[in-house]
């Protein structure tokens, strides 16, 4: 079976698996909940059957790598999750500040002003850190998660 080198994979065919997969138990958690109706876990399931279909191939490749080395594969996941939550903020910004704007809540903006600034200032000590020893970073995770 061809496999892919996996510097050249994208950001999508690295996290298909780990997103879909956590997606799948959230909505099974929410088939659980009462006060849901049904319509709305019903909407909950074609949404998510959607995108599955959608990316079936990088969710299989996924399974594929998963099964051939999962520590290897884990360490991908924690390289790509950082490189998205940037490419996540920096969707995130603008479409938040135009929702504050537009609040009609006080509490929303409060609440979300302060959540979303610190998060962000975190992510960035966090990347700046990583910039700095990432080569000490980077053995430290090889221990823990690549093969002996």
């Amino acid at each position: 079976m061809w496999r892919q080198n996996k510097t050249n994979m994208t950001l999508l065919e690295t996290l298909a698996f780990p997103v879909l997969f956590i997606w799948f138990v959230g909505l099974l958690l929410t088939f659980f909940r009462k006060d849901l109706e049904p319509h709305w876990k019903f909407f909950f399931f074609l949404v998510f059957c959607f995108y599955l279909v959608q990316f079936f191939p990088e969710f299989w490749l996924g399974v594929t790598r998963w099964k051939e080395n999962p520590k290897g594969e884990v360490l991908q996941w924690i390289s790509a999750m950082g490189n998205s939550i940037y490419v996540f903020l920096f969707f995130l910004w603008p479409l938040v500040l135009i929702r504050i704007y537009y609040s009609a809540s006080n509490h929303l903006s409060k609440t979300l002003i302060p959540a979303l600034a610190y998060g962000t200032v975190l992510y960035w000590a966090l990347f700046f850190l990583w910039t700095l020893y990432s080569k000490e970073f980077n053995e430290w995770l090889h221990q823990i998660f690549a093969n002996k």
